[in-house]
């Protein structure tokens, strides 16, 4: 990509969400950034969870070449190589592997000081995250060609979806194997444990469908351009 790049990483955050668990875990994760000298930006949305939405709100202030996004809940200790491999070429990149969601005590204790590691209490047993879900770091001109798709409102499918898309257009993404932290927060309203809603599962399947055709995934992103963020 040339030279040394810079970063920004955006946090997408639902302003109205009163849950003090989520306050608590955004304080935390935010105060993590910041000490990795990036630009650390809080993108912003009003109303029915939209992801796309959120990071739109940041984008404009954004001075990075190189953006991670990140949830508001969640830390790992690999952004650097993950963000190098993307400096030296890699298409997008993942930091991570397994999810460790902690429980609301583990959660407390690292809200209070202590590290996060595999020995504390989890909420359930760690398991692979989703490609796109948690962080990624990926060019800024990726992401302003292949965004969230902001028609994903509520619970679920906008990650893996934009993962589908970034891969099918870009390329496969390199992954690390840290742990990612999930701090403790309730779970959102959804649908099932796997879906928030049926419009999300049904949009979800048409990218996974699109997967292996450009030009099919290409025609699905024209379609998010009329429809606002």
């Amino acid at each position: 990509m040339g030279g040394r790049c810079r970063v920004t990483v955006i946090l997408p955050w639902a302003v109205d969400n009163p849950c003090p668990h989520r306050r608590a875990a955004l304080d935390w994760v935010a105060s993590r950034w910041k000490t990795t000298g990036h630009q650390v930006l809080v993108g912003e949305h009003v109303g029915p969870w939209c992801k796309a939405g959120a990071v739109a709100d940041a984008l404009p202030r954004a001075t990075g070449d190189v953006l991670v996004i990140a949830d508001a809940d969640v830390w790992c200790t690999n952004i650097d190589e993950a963000i190098n491999r993307v400096r030296s070429g890699a298409p997008w990149a993942i930091p991570h592997t397994r999810v460790h969601r902690l429980s609301q005590e583990s959660t407390r204790l690292v809200l209070a000081g202590a590290d996060p590691n595999p020995g504390m209490g989890h909420a359930e047993r760690p398991y692979t995250g989703f490609p796109g879900g948690g962080i990624v770091v990926l060019p800024r001109r990726l992401y302003e060609e292949v965004p969230f798709d902001s028609r994903f409102v509520g619970w679920s499918g906008e990650d893996e979806s934009a993962a589908l898309a970034w891969t099918c257009l870009a390329g496969q993404p390199w992954r690390g194997t840290h742990p990612l932290w999930h701090l403790y927060h309730p779970p959102q309203l959804r649908m099932s444990r796997r879906w928030g809603s049926p419009a999300a599962r049904a949009l979800a399947a048409r990218y996974r469908k699109a997967a292996r055709s450009p030009q099919a995934m290409r025609a699905i992103l024209d379609e998010t351009r009329t429809v606002p963020a």
